[in-house]
C-alpha cells in the first residue's frame, strides 16, 4: 500500500489516501513518486500537488504554498504551510491579493524582507490562478 497524507498547521487535507502516484513541486523542480520509491526528504516551492487515487484515473490537485515532502516505504507525507483545493478558492480574492502584492513589489520604500514576502505572495496567488485555470479547462 502506498499512501498520501497532506497536512497544514491548521488542518489535515488528505489523510492516508491510497494512491497510484503523486507529483509534488520540489524546490528544484517537480518530483514524481511511485510505490517503491527510495526514502527522500525535500523542500517544496509554491505549486500544485497532483495525485491519482488507487484504481482511479482522475488526477486530483491541491495548491500548496511551501513546505516539505517526505517519502518512506509506505507513502508520501506532505507538510505544507497552506493547502487549497479549487473549491476553497475565491477568484476575486486571488486577483486582489495578486494586485496588492505586485503593487507592493514596486514600492520604493519596501524592505528586503517585505520584498521577499510579497514575491512569495505573488507566487502563491499565481499558483492559485493556475489551479482555477486547470479546473475550468478540465470541465
Amino acid at each position: 500500500m502506498f499512501t498520501l497524507t497532506l497536512v497544514t498547521p491548521e488542518r489535515r487535507v488528505i489523510a492516508g489516501a491510497e494512491i497510484e502516484e503523486v507529483f509534488v513541486p520540489g524546490d528544484r523542480g517537480e518530483l514524481n513518486f511511485l510505490p517503491g520509491h527510495a526514502p527522500l526528504m525535500t523542500t517544496l516551492r509554491p505549486g500544485i500537488v497532483r495525485y491519482r487515487l488507487k484504481g482511479d484515473s482522475t488526477v486530483h490537485r491541491v495548491a500548496v504554498s511551501s513546505g516539505y515532502a517526505q517519502v518512506n516505504g509506505v507513502g508520501v507525507n506532505v507538510l505544507a504551510e497552506t493547502a487549497e483545493t479549487v473549491d476553497s478558492l475565491n477568484p476575486a480574492e486571488i486577483d486582489a491579493a495578486l494586485a496588492e502584492a505586485e503593487a507592493r513589489l514596486t514600492a520604493h520604500d519596501a524592505t528586503v524582507e517585505e520584498l521577499e514576502e510579497m514575491t512569495h505572495k505573488v507566487e502563491v496567488a499565481r499558483v492559485h490562478k493556475e489551479l482555477l485555470s486547470d479546473s475550468s479547462a478540465a470541465h
